[in-house]
């Protein structure tokens, strides 16, 4: 649970909210074909579905907040073919963009990592 306090109180904003924005944010730019796992929890829940579905494992995000800043980590396949530097910086405008514009919260930094590459 992420907490945030202005003058009005306090917001929650629930890790699955974050990657769920973040998930269908990255998954709908041109160039990506697909999230990767990245720890050893969600590569056994892609080899063990029930599993992933009965513990809510997400796929390849990380994000944390400290000093109301937001950094953000995703692990992706690109398109082979595509000019991967556009793609990344494509995905990291466009994750700054709805992170901010749906929590507020300033994004400190995105990591992209580049796992994989599929025709």
């Amino acid at each position: 649970m992420i907490v945030v306090h202005n003058h009005l109180g306090g917001i929650e904003y629930t890790r699955d909210f974050f990657v769920s924005l973040i998930s269908a944010t990255a998954e709908n730019c041109f160039g990506v074909s697909a999230m990767n796992a990245s720890t050893p929890a969600e590569r056994i829940a892609e080899v063990l579905p029930v599993l992933g579905k009965a513990f809510n494992i997400p796929k390849g995000v990380s994000v944390s907040v400290r000093g109301g800043k937001v950094s953000i980590g995703i692990h992706i396949s690109v398109m082979y073919g595509v000019n991967i530097s556009a793609v990344v910086s494509s995905i990291k405008n466009k994750l700054r963009y709805a992170v901010e514009e749906q929590t507020r919260l300033p994004v400190e930094k995105i990591d992209v990592y580049i796992d994989g590459l599929t025709h």
